[in-house]
């Protein structure tokens, strides 16, 4: 441990005892340099089975991780804007359904999204041509600056540190709980944000997916050296997690942006 990392005194989700599960050198990941540690501790709780990252980072630990951004975190650059639009219309379909039906974005007030985590800011675009007052969130000034730039709305901030006027009708979480070092207060933060059947998204890797245990298999799966995690999520933990903090779940989907992963909608009670 060093000054960019703080030690878990235990599970991130129960507090329960975690053991050694493995290490991974983490040297080759697209954003690592030398001031990070070159290799990531990986543990198991022993209660609830969660898999977690030894350490998570710091403030300072952040800003140096932060310290730049994949080009495929920034909004424009050479992909087609039409192709990558139309990735995210499943999803905010789905979400229009959960909510309802479309005529949630025609009741004459725009139904309220809050992107957490942006990126690139397609998704936030997305809702916004669907209808919705979308919001995206994220932190890095960069990625934010460059949303705003093409008309949209953007913050950057810490989202357990973000504040919100009212209560939201949308939250998404696209690719972002396992990179929150305590992922039970982020839910029940949701929870408190969203009015009663709102709807919160989340995908993120799935460790017990059929892709997995291919790439485990082949030992060539990317998520042990991905230095942003903390977390590698089951379906089984995180639909239990989801439940705890107040929430039903309403869909459940395989997209294909990502290898490995799962795509989770609930709606809150």
């Amino acid at each position: 441990m060093n000054a960019l990392q703080i030690a878990y005194e235990g599970c991130p989700l129960c507090g329960s005892e975690s053991t050694l599960l493995g290490a991974a050198n983490c040297t080759k990941h697209g954003l690592w340099h030398s001031a990070l540690p070159d290799t990531l501790e990986w543990m198991r709780c022993s209660a609830c089975n969660h898999v977690h990252t030894r350490h998570y980072w710091s403030e300072a630990g952040l800003a140096e991780v932060f310290r730049n951004a994949h080009a495929n975190q920034l909004a424009g650059g050479t992909a087609s804007p039409d192709a990558k639009r139309a990735t995210w219309v499943p999803v905010v379909e789905k979400v229009i359904r959960a909510l309802g039906g479309y005529q949630v974005c025609f009741a004459g007030s725009s139904p309220v999204w809050v992107d957490v985590g942006c990126g690139d800011g397609t998704l936030t675009m997305t809702a916004a041509d669907y209808g919705f007052a979308a919001v995206g969130l994220d932190a890095r000034q960069e990625t934010v600056s460059r949303i705003r730039q093409l008309g949209f709305r953007a913050e950057q901030g810490d989202f357990m540190k973000m504040k919100f006027e009212g209560q939201l009708d949308v939250l998404s979480m696209m690719d972002v709980l396992e990179h929150i070092p305590y992922p039970r207060d982020a839910l029940r933060k949701a929870a408190q944000l969203l009015r009663p059947g709102g709807v919160i998204v989340i995908s993120l890797p799935d460790l017990t997916c059929s892709s997995w245990k291919v790439m485990d298999a082949a030992k060539a799966n990317p998520y042990w050296i991905e230095i942003e995690h903390h977390h590698n999520f089951s379906r089984q933990r995180l639909v239990a997690l989801l439940k705890e903090c107040g929430f039903d779940i309403a869909d459940f989907s395989v997209p294909h942006r990502y290898k490995a992963q799962m795509e989770i909608y609930a709606v809150r009670v």
